[in-house]
């Protein structure tokens, strides 16, 4: 007796139920290819592996189909159903359904005296499974509850309410599903059963209040339960949630009053939940808006920044580098709209608001994910959501070694366009799957390179520029490696004190060099429009460069940015400039830089209402910006408002010690009056050229404020000489220098810069 009790010990467990919908009419040859198809299937699961291997995993043939008992995590079933739904998306041919139920089981001797096992949590989750139709995966409502406690799972979890199964047995049931698992559609066995519960009710219930309809029921139940007890008694205990179960008293077989209490306490809990659960959802439904037509496209995707699990806090880059990797495959997918780094990068901190997010973003999808790196081993864990109704489209880990890290990502962009039926040409396939170097090197030495150039400053960009030397050292026909050295090398004189004739000729060496081994990255080519048109004055080439850039990767915000507030508006082209500006903070709608140059073409355009507005998002976006301010001081004084000009210059160099900034301060003192500060500023500028470049733009509005025209010219003749195009492309449309406009010598210069044959007005888009 001591060997069958012990042989029949209870344990709960957690079990996944499969069968092949409609098997009993295949062929008997169709029967075997079909179990064959699905064990197959089933024993390729990461989870049915991992806990098999663990001992922890038991399989049950079961003719038509199969029992896996778990008796680990109550998530080891729901993983092992999620893989084996998406491996049947490509399986159409092989309908199956599921159901998931946790319960006691015991080990049992079968009929050929194996050990086997046997219980109520197996037999549930049968009748579980059995209601369900092809593609549904059907779990318990005791399982749907210990899901529930976590996030990941709740967007699944869809109730469908009690349905009596085999023997009179009531199951509570949830339906499991998200857009590309499971089957949305309620199974055909609840909906009878409901509408045959409705039309032998209707007139009961008719007129009556909740609470009078549950009074009503209390009282039969009451009325009949003495003699019911004992029949219902085990129906009624296994429709009781886990939750019911911790809090009944234990009763015995001699014990039936207690019984009865525990019976009649368990019906009264369940109608008072019922009654909640309906009055709750009567103010939910009345307070919910009903779903309406969003402008938010439907395939659209933000990149979360990914979590750094690694141990070494150094590893950060390495997780920025596979999102940005990630990121940047998917925006060579024309038909998604995919959002710059830029912007992603303010929500670093673990979101919890995902549809808040997504609309600040302006997208409807979301992926989050983690990257733990520990040697030559990479493990990576995603998941995509739609961020307005927080569904789970897709989840997955990989764990994989360092140098398939190209084949994770491109595996990810690949099943996320898929996922979001986004069309993706021949020439976009083999962009995604590109492999930029066989290095793992070099490629973590370009990952730091990227890290640092996002930053923008002087100093990390000599930085990024050191990382992607050493890059190259390891790999000499890593093109990327030499498109971001060309990325550094432009923006090195704009966001330091180097001189475009020290910064500009190794731009212009690396992106020829990134174009020779790769002519489809558009970083190079966007880098190559740059120094066409910001320091060659070629801004026939350079509109040709950023149009293939945008041709390569439609998603690339500094294409649009720099096509934009570059040539286009220098030749005063102002509708399509603010256009390809507008779909550059469409893109990037986070970025501080792309909003205020969008507002200083406002300005060029003589548009300043506009101009203020636009440039007043750039200040909330970072309000320790010193271009912003300086930028709205230029829009204040073009409208007489010099004292309110001022107060933004003087927040402009309080915030950096940019010279440039410095210079509108003082030709603004200038115009008020204020000739003595000016001029020590003027005298400022002229000593700090000494030790460090200081643009001849800034030396001209000085003169021009202080009166003196041909000194203006002169400052201005010298900046063409030195290549400063940046600061003088848009010498016919920049409002500061109307002072000189009709001085010969001027229009000589604006002629050598803009040809009146590329010029169209300035007041054209008035």
């Amino acid at each position: 007796m001591a060997d069958e009790h012990k042989a029949k010990r209870l344990e709960i467990a957690h079990v996944l139920f499969i069968d092949i919908v409609g098997y009993s009419r295949l062929l008997t040859d169709e029967q075997s290819e079909a179990l064959q198809e699905l064990n197959q299937i089933v024993r390729s699961t990461e989870a049915a592996r991992e806990a098999e291997a663990a001992g922890a995993l038991t399989v049950l043939p079961t003719g038509d189909g199969m029992a896996l008992v778990f008796t680990g995590s109550v998530e080891e079933p729901v993983e092992c159903a999620l893989e084996i739904g998406h491996a049947l998306r490509a399986q159409p041919s092989l309908p199956v359904r599921m159901g998931i139920h946790s319960g006691p089981v015991h080990q049992v001797k079968d009929a050929n005296e194996r050990e086997n096992i046997a219980g109520v949590g197996i037999n549930i989750a049968q009748r579980v499974m059995d209601c369900g139709d092809a593609g549904h995966i059907l779990i318990s409502k005791r399982v749907a509850d210990d899901l529930a406690q976590q996030r990941r799972w709740q967007p699944y979890l869809h109730e469908l309410g009690d349905v009596e199964v085999k023997h009179g047995v009531m199951v509570s049931l949830v339906n499991f599903y998200a857009e590309t698992i499971g089957n949305p559609t309620p199974p055909a066995r609840i909906g009878k059963v409901r509408g045959a519960v409705r039309s032998t009710t209707t007139a009961t219930r008719k007129g009556l209040s909740p609470l009078a309809r549950a009074i009503f029921v209390l009282a039969g139940l009451l009325l009949v339960l003495a003699s019911a007890s004992v029949i219902f008694a085990p129906a009624i205990m296994r429709t009781l949630d886990k939750r019911g179960l911790a809090t009944l008293p234990q009763s015995s077989a001699t014990a039936s009053p207690s019984l009865a209490d525990t019976i009649k306490s368990a019906v009264a809990k369940k109608i008072t939940d019922e009654l909640k659960d309906e009055l709750s959802g009567k103010r939910n439904a009345a307070v919910e808006p009903p779903p309406t037509g969003s402008a938010i496209p439907e395939k659209s995707i933000a990149v979360l920044p990914f979590d750094n699990l690694s141990r070494d806090p150094d590893n950060a880059y390495f997780a920025e580098g596979v999102q940005d990797e990630i990121l940047t495959r998917l925006a060579k997918v024309a038909d998604l709209k995919v959002i710059s780094r830029t912007s992603t990068q303010h929500f670093k901190s673990a979101p919890d608001n995902l549809p808040q997010i997504a609309k600040q973003l302006g997208v409807m999808n979301i992926l989050e994910g983690s990257v733990q790196k520990a040697n030559d081993q990479v493990r990576v864990n995603v998941q995509l959501i739609n961020a307005l109704t927080d569904a789970h489209l897709w989840a997955e880990t990989y764990d994989r070694k360092l140098t398939d890290i190209f084949a994770v990502e491109s595996e990810i962009s690949k099943t996320i366009a898929d996922t979001l039926q986004a069309k993706l040409t021949g020439s976009e396939k083999i962009s995604i799957a590109k492999v930029p170097t066989a290095n793992t090197e070099a490629y973590e030495l370009y990952l730091k390179g990227r890290f640092f150039w996002n930053k923008r400053t002087g100093a990390d960009l000599k930085r990024a520029i050191d990382y992607f030397n050493q890059a190259i050292a390891k790999d000499p026909n890593y093109a990327l490696a030499y498109a971001g050295l060309a990325d550094s090398y432009t923006l090195l004189s704009v966001f330091s004190a180097a001189s475009p004739q020290d910064s500009i000729p190794q731009a212009r060496v690396a992106a020829k060099k990134a174009l020779e081994l790769d002519n489809t990255l558009a970083e190079a080519h966007a880098s190559s429009g740059r120094i066409l048109s910001g320091y060659d004055y070629d801004f026939e080439r350079a509109i040709a460069e950023f149009e293939r850039a945008i041709q390569l990767n439609p998603n690339y915000a500094t294409s649009y940015h720099w096509i934009s507030n570059g040539p286009l508006t220098a030749r005063g082209e102002f509708d399509r400039a603010i256009t390809e500006g507008k779909r550059a903070v469409e893109l990037d709608p986070l970025s501080m830089i792309d909003n205020a140059d969008l507002g200083q073409i406002y300005f060029y355009a003589r548009r300043y209402d506009e101009a203020i507005s636009q440039v007043g998002k750039a200040i909330e976006i970072d309000p320790h910006s010193y271009l912003a301010h300086f930028y709205l001081g230029q829009i204040y004084q073009l409208q007489g408002h010099l004292t309110e000009a001022i107060a933004e210059y003087q927040k402009a160099v309080e915030l950096d010690d940019d010279p440039q900034a410095l210079a509108f301060l003082g030709q603004a003192q200038a115009r008020i009056g204020q000739h003595d500060k000016a001029q020590k500023i003027l005298s400022r500028m002229t000593e700090e050229a000494k030790s460090r470049y200081v643009s001849a733009y800034s030396f001209a509005l000085m003169f021009i404020a202080l009166g003196d025209k041909e000194r203006a010219i002169d400052a201005l003749e010298r900046a063409y000489r030195e290549g400063a195009a940046n600061d003088i492309i848009t010498i016919r449309v920049d409002p500061m220098l109307e002072d000189l406009r009709g001085q010969p010598r001027f229009e000589a210069l604006a002629e050598k810069i803009v040809p009146a044959s590329q010029f169209r007005s300035a007041t054209a888009s008035k």
